[in-house]
């Protein structure tokens, strides 16, 4: 049950059955569909027909509970601005996966390549997907951040100077450079997962 949580969780979407074999390293397909129906009964998901026809009705302790997050756009021009009025919609996302629960959070969606090669938890940092960003102040070196840079939010690996910061691009383009910004850079926040493309979620946002 909490791999099906972690993979829902972390990836935005229901395992397949030969997925779910795999994470748990089962034998056969027959152990994990056998598995499966032992939950159903029991009322943890619900299933129907298709590759990731699974949903999760409850959690490892007990009802699924999810938090809305804004999903602010792409580049937004100027200071993120959370306002209702500002967001493209809002996504709910298992709470489970959005720690410390003090913290507030927003979703961004990729454009380009020049993080292709980065990876955080759900995958790598590709075209089309979304981020989910903790949004804070300050980061330390070695964290992927989003940071404003004249008026538009950009997604680099933060490095530290001796009194500046640079911004590293992670891409398989060559056509990406360091930036060097000074540390009155304002820094919005933290990327701490990506939603993939074609997941569940970013399906589900895009046909919004």
């Amino acid at each position: 049950m909490r791999v099906i949580q972690d993979w829902v969780v972390y990836r935005g979407m229901a395992p397949t059955v030969e997925e779910l074999r795999q994470a748990v390293g089962a034998g056969s397909t027959s152990t994990v569909l056998r598995y499966l129906r032992q939950l159903e009964e029991e009322g943890y998901i619900e299933r129907w027909h298709g590759a990731r026809g699974l949903k999760l009705l409850r959690g490892v302790e007990g009802t699924l509970k999810t938090r809305p997050v804004p999903l602010v756009g792409v580049v937004p021009a100027g200071p993120l601005m959370l306002a209702e009025e500002n967001l493209e919609t809002w996504v709910r996302l298992p709470e489970a996966g959005l720690t410390p629960s003090s913290a507030q959070f927003f979703l961004l969606r990729v454009k380009g390549n020049s993080m292709n090669r980065a990876e955080v938890t759900g995958g790598k940092i590709e075209n089309g997907d979304l981020v989910l960003v903790r949004q804070q102040s300050s980061a330390d070196p070695g964290q992927i951040v989003v940071v404003l840079i004249d008026g538009e939010a950009t997604i680099k690996r933060l490095a530290a100077g001796p009194d500046y910061w640079v911004l590293k691009p992670e891409s398989t383009s060559k056509l990406h450079h360091p930036i060097v910004l000074d540390k009155e850079t304002l820094i919005q926040g933290v990327v701490c997962r990506v939603l993939k493309k074609g997941s569940a979620i970013t399906e589900e946002v895009i046909l919004r």
